[in-house]
């Protein structure tokens, strides 16, 4: 059994009992207390082997789009394969997970970085090296990296939800690029990227996967860019579910697939 702790400022001070603050507490504990109730009950209960071939469970996994287009082909292929009557429910990220997780809204959350807070475990399943792309008249040649100024020279796009990594290796450097379009997901860049003269800088097992598709060239960016994390968290409540044991292992071993395609860098 898993014990979650609680931090000392969770519990009230001596002598400070109203109803706001009591009130206000107990809101601040909920997950964690939710998470307690639900691993003692479960440890006490008998524990029933999670039947692959008959199940019809429902998973539902808060999941970005970079995750969810790097994760989930050789997700559902293995899931296809091992369980075909599960059933898999892949909703819009939400940074408010542990809200959804204790209002028992979502199982799974998936996405660019490891969470760190409680009361979740987490891993990093796969990391990937950034890759520039531009259309093939307006790269360089071959596989070549382009040189700092020729790529500062160009307008670029921005694809991301949490921030500019590029940028900021740029800025220590004392330089900066000129974005001309933001998307808020992958799903469109890579066609527009394909008809300009524009440049963006995405995970390299995402370019890949567009290359051929929009006659896109990759090349290395001329900086040294963060690595794209695909990570994932459940709430501490699940530790002993024999199912999300087994769909955890699924990530782990789509995440293996995925790695044969696009290495790991870690």
């Amino acid at each position: 059994m898993t014990v979650v702790l609680l931090p000392a400022r969770a519990l009230l001070p001596m002598g400070v009992c109203t109803a706001g603050a009591a009130a206000a507490r107990a809101e601040e504990l909920k997950p964690c207390v939710s998470a307690l109730l639900d691993e003692i009950a479960r440890t006490f209960a008998p524990l029933d082997a999670f039947k692959l071939a008959t199940s019809t469970g429902h998973f539902r996994i808060l999941a970005n789009d970079y995750a969810t287009l790097a994760m989930l082909t050789p997700l559902a292929a293995c899931l296809r394969q091992r369980a075909p009557g599960i059933v898999l429910g892949i909703l819009f990220f939400d940074r408010r997970f542990e809200e959804r997780f204790a209002a028992r809204e979502a199982d799974l959350v998936m996405g660019g970085r490891q969470p760190a807070r409680l009361p979740l475990c987490a891993g990093v399943v796969h990391r990937t090296l950034p890759v520039a792309a531009a259309r093939r008249p307006s790269a360089p040649g071959g596989d070549a990296t382009i040189a700092l100024d020729a790529f500062l020279a160009k307008d670029h796009v921005l694809v991301s939800s949490r921030g500019r990594v590029v940028d900021k290796p740029l800025a220590a450097l004392g330089h900066s690029r000129r974005v001309v379009l933001t998307f808020p997901h992958f799903l469109v860049a890579p066609a527009v990227v394909a008809r300009t003269d524009l440049v963006m800088t995405v995970p390299a097992c995402i370019a890949h996967g567009y290359a051929k598709g929009h006659a896109l060239r990759l090349f290395e960016p001329p900086l040294d860019v963060a690595p794209f994390d695909v990570a994932f968290a459940w709430p501490a409540r699940s530790v002993a579910d024999p199912a999300m044991q087994w769909m955890r292992q699924q990530f782990e071993d789509a995440a293996q697939v995925l790695r044969q395609h696009c290495p790991d860098k870690r």
